[in-house]
């Protein structure tokens, strides 16, 4: 009896290890379609209305989905609270701070571009920069989608095939 629950245990258990790492595949798609979201708002909200990046930053946070709406508040409280602190270094401490994103270092790269873009140039370049970092975006996103299609069904396939062979060498 013990030998079986100890079995389910180990399947179990290696089982939701594959699922977990499926699922992390599965939030970095979630959250870079948010970034894309965020993207076209700031660039209407910049476009039409001039918004000043902090309110930016706050009506960001209320309309993106979580984790990246903690994301957006943390930055636009910071900038609230060091307003001689450049948004740019705000920005990039907070998406290097952001584990929770589970973005790679390669998409962490790009979206730090756009710190040094917001709230420093005029409008016009402003909705340029976010323009091209949303093709980016978007290319990224593609990518991270194509992952979590192949990649997320071999992780979960795989935590459970390693927890039934480890049961089977044991036994």
């Amino acid at each position: 009896m013990i030998r079986i629950i100890g079995a389910l245990l180990l399947v179990g258990g290696a089982s939701v290890i594959g699922f977990g790492a499926s699922w992390e595949l599965s939030v970095r798609v979630r959250v870079l379609g948010s970034f894309l979201s965020a993207l076209e708002l700031m660039r209407s909200e910049i476009g039409s209305r001039l918004t000043p990046i902090c309110e930016l930053m706050e009506k960001l946070s209320r309309e993106t989905i979580s984790p990246l709406d903690s994301f957006f508040k943390t930055c636009g409280d910071e900038k609230r609270e060091k307003q001689d602190v450049s948004f740019s270094i705000i920005w990039r401490k907070n998406l290097k701070r952001a584990e929770y994103l589970r973005l790679k270092s390669n998409e962490r790269e790009v979206l730090a571009e756009l710190g040094s873009v917001l709230g420093r140039y005029d409008a016009e370049k402003q909705i340029s920069a976010i323009s091209h970092l949303q093709r980016r975006v978007q290319s990224l996103w593609q990518s991270a989608e194509n992952d979590r299609k192949s990649l997320g069904k071999l992780y979960a396939k795989l935590g459970l095939i390693c927890g039934v062979s480890v049961v089977i060498v044991l036994i």
